[in-house]
């Protein structure tokens, strides 16, 4: 391999929904990125993992200081201070970004600890790299293999069962104003999938008048035909906050879909009677916070789901040896695919580069050479040849020997020694 695997990201750990918000990537400003980095050089391959709670780029970089390029280029991007990025920033090399990664994929580095989202989000972070034409043989490895460890996570340890979303930790919430679910209208704003499992989780708890909005009506409607609810119009969408119990909003929006002052008017006209409850788990965020101070309103965002998702977390805590155990097999695994990867490339870079400097001796005595019999001139030629073999032969078998972190090591050194690849 050519360069060195590198990530750079904010989650909800070091970075606050604030920031977070403006780094968050649309399917197409995520593909701009991407192109923007390989044309500025910084990644030769790459991919951007974005959530609610977390954007993150994986790549490989021939720059010594890739970590620091990716940053300032997403400080550019975003548009946001490149001080205050670098200090909420967390960034791994080598086996330290394939093991951030696997453990994100096994739900290990989730607000919710094992939840089962962050699956589906990888496999898309994968394809939108694929379409974008930069998800080559070591992020394409990468991200298949971050695939599967999460999958063996889920199926081998009780982080799998009973899967806990983002969604079903809002959902939890409503047990503080309502008895039950049964009864009680729900209006869900967005049509991506926490829409969708939030539906599920909705109808398992009893809720039967759930009523979709979206600004794709084809989308909402589809949502509706597969629950047996109803739809919205997406310019009604305040004033239906009027006639429903829950509201979760989970849209792709880069601005606010529902501000305060126009619902503060819509549910004054409505004489409305009851609490209110709405969850907002989109990044940037749905709802304007004011919305929170309404009378009998009780807005929640994801930053206000940290201490039930803290709870959450310690009641699995004792799952989370045996799932690290997998994710450290994983990450072995792929270190020895790369080992094994860039053996085959430095050993063709070193037959290359010796060959060509007995090319060029040889032409240099062509002259010298041309006065002898054919003959000779091919003894010379094997004679040469043979010596670039044993040359290459102890190289070649160092390569092979050791751990794979022992073997990248090595190979690293023959292509700084001997000057292969790169502009060096």
């Amino acid at each position: 391999m050519s360069g060195e695997l590198v990530f750079v990201g904010w989650n909800h750990r070091g970075a606050g929904l604030d920031l977070r918000e403006r780094l968050a990537f649309t399917p197409e400003s995520a593909r701009a990125a991407l192109e923007a980095l390989f044309r500025e050089r910084i990644l030769s391959e790459g991919a951007i993992v974005s959530t609610c709670n977390r954007s993150e780029v994986y790549g490989v970089t021939e720059l010594p200081d890739g970590r620091d390029e990716l940053t300032a280029f997403l400080s550019r991007f975003h548009g946001v201070d490149a001080e205050a990025l670098s200090a909420a920033a967390h960034s791994g090399r080598a086996d330290a970004s394939v093991r951030h990664l696997f453990r994100v994929a096994s739900g290990l580095d989730s607000m919710v600890l094992g939840e089962a989202q962050i699956l589906g989000q990888i496999r898309e972070a994968l394809r939108r790299a694929a379409d974008a034409g930069t998800a080559r043989a070591v992020t394409n490895r990468l991200f298949q293999s971050a695939l599967e460890c999460g999958k063996r996570v889920r199926t081998e340890t009780a982080l799998g069962v009973k899967p806990t979303s983002v969604a079903g930790i809002a959902l939890s919430l409503t047990g503080r104003l309502f008895e039950s679910l049964e009864g009680r209208r729900v209006l869900l704003i967005g049509a991506g999938e926490t829409v969708e499992l939030t539906a599920r989780l909705l109808l398992e708890d009893g809720a039967r008048d759930i009523r979709f909005c979206n600004r794709s009506p084809e989308k909402a409607q589809a949502l509706a035909a597969a629950t047996g609810g109803a739809t919205v119009p997406w310019e009604e969408r305040v004033a239906a906050f009027a006639s429903v119990d829950i509201v979760l909003s989970a849209t792709g929006s880069p601005e606010p879909v529902v501000a305060a002052e126009p619902l503060k008017k819509a549910l004054s006209r409505a004489h409305r009677r009851g609490p209110l409850l709405v969850l907002d788990l989109a990044v940037p965020r749905d709802v304007e916070p004011a919305v929170g101070d309404l009378p009998d309103v009780y807005r929640y965002d994801l930053d206000s789901l940290q201490a039930l998702a803290h709870r959450n977390a310690q009641e699995r805590q004792a799952e989370v040896p045996r799932a690290e155990a997998i994710v450290e097999e994983h990450v072995r695994r792929f270190e020895e695919w790369l080992a094994g990867l860039s053996q085959v490339e430095v050993v063709k870079g070193l037959r290359s580069k010796l060959e060509g400097i007995r090319r060029q001796e040889l032409e240099r005595y062509a002259g010298k050479l041309a006065r002898l019999p054919e003959e000779e001139r091919e003894v010379v030629d094997r004679l040469t040849d043979s010596i670039v073999s044993k040359i290459l032969h102890d190289p070649t078998i160092g390569l092979k020997e050791g751990s794979s972190a022992e073997r990248l090591s090595r190979a690293e050194a023959i292509k700084a020694l001997f000057r292969i690849g790169g502009d060096r």
